[in-house]
């Protein structure tokens, strides 16, 4: 079996709040504020602009490229700075019994030297927000420290 040409970071969360808490806080700015950045521009539109802004002033600025309200969000993700193509960020929830199933996958860091320290920064960064976000939609803690990193 050939190998794929390409890495994906795929995370699953369940976290137990209504889809409709999950989506919102994945999908709009001041729910992503809570868990991720500290400023979002994120309209809801496939094709929109959107920007968001982490601690320490780094920003990310791509194309809404698929929003299912209730469902599911996709985003081209590329970094200031760096002169790759971008990948493709997806952000899903489902239905599960007790809460709602969170699913994160970041699609399409080519499998060449020059990526990969994207593609760790990005298994690391995904499954410390990941967590993050179950954290402050459990039990309302915001798990980040200006110390992380």
């Amino acid at each position: 079996m050939a190998l794929k040409n390409t890495l994906d970071v795929n995370r699953q969360f369940f976290i137990r709040a209504s889809p409709r808490k999950v989506f919102e806080a994945i999908s709009t700015p001041r729910g992503l504020a809570s868990w991720m950045v500290v400023r979002a521009d994120l309209p809801a539109t496939a094709g929109a602009m959107y920007e968001l802004e982490f601690d320490g002033g780094w920003r990310h600025r791509g194309t809404v490229r698929r929003f299912r309200a209730g469902r599911s969000i996709a985003l081209a993700w590329a970094w200031d700075g760096v002169p790759l193509k971008a990948t493709v960020l997806t952000l899903s929830v489902r239905p599960k019994k007790g809460g709602a199933l969170f699913r994160l996958v970041h699609a399409g860091f080519p499998r060449e030297k020059k990526w990969m320290d994207l593609y760790g920064g990005a298994e690391w960064g995904w499954t410390y927000y990941g967590m993050n976000l179950k954290s402050v939609l459990e039990t309302r803690h915001d798990l980040r420290s200006r110390w992380d990193g």
